[in-house]
């Protein structure tokens, strides 16, 4: 499957629920496309002003193309996915849960950057989970061989992402 082919069956699943932006710039890194989403949901009493609860739940996905991937372009991914966990989560007080992943896609992924990606883990707490979490998910793309690479966390959304429709 070709890049663009595959950057576009992504957009499509994506579009219902999620806000897209194309070819952006995040803390110094060109990213191909980020998909934006946002939940909302409460518990009210008898109307909707007399708001009970609220809770938040977001989720960041970073999309970028690589030609060939070796291990220090996977963890200097994982650095960038981190960054964007730290500095740009700013939790309030009805914040739940926040996940941020990160897409790889390239060509012929070695074994050494299939084991980066698996071992790759990193997740935040937010003043003792009274303000939510965070979880980065980071997945590898390998269009060559038909094949898709996560981490722990990111097991949970692998169908999403894998190469047939």
């Amino acid at each position: 499957m070709k890049y663009e082919a595959y950057v576009d069956m992504l957009k499509s699943k994506f579009e219902r629920h999620f806000h897209i932006e194309k070819d952006i710039e995040v803390l110094g890194n060109k990213i191909d496309m980020l998909a934006k989403y946002v939940n909302i949901s409460g518990r009210t009493f008898i109307t909707k002003n007399d708001v009970i609860d609220r809770c938040e739940n977001f989720e960041y996905c970073y999309i970028k193309r690589y030609d060939t991937i070796n291990e220090e372009e996977a963890a200097a991914y994982g650095q960038f996915l981190k960054r964007t966990a730290d500095e740009l989560i700013e939790p309030g007080r009805d914040h739940m849960s926040t996940y941020v992943t990160g897409v790889i896609i390239g060509n012929n992924i070695n074994d050494n950057v299939k084991k980066t990606v698996e071992k790759y883990s990193y997740s935040k707490a937010f003043s003792f989970y009274l303000k939510g979490w965070c979880d980065v998910r980071l997945i590898c793309i390998d269009l060559g061989n038909n094949e898709v690479v996560t981490n722990k966390a990111g097991r949970k959304v692998k169908k999403v992402y894998q190469l047939t429709p």
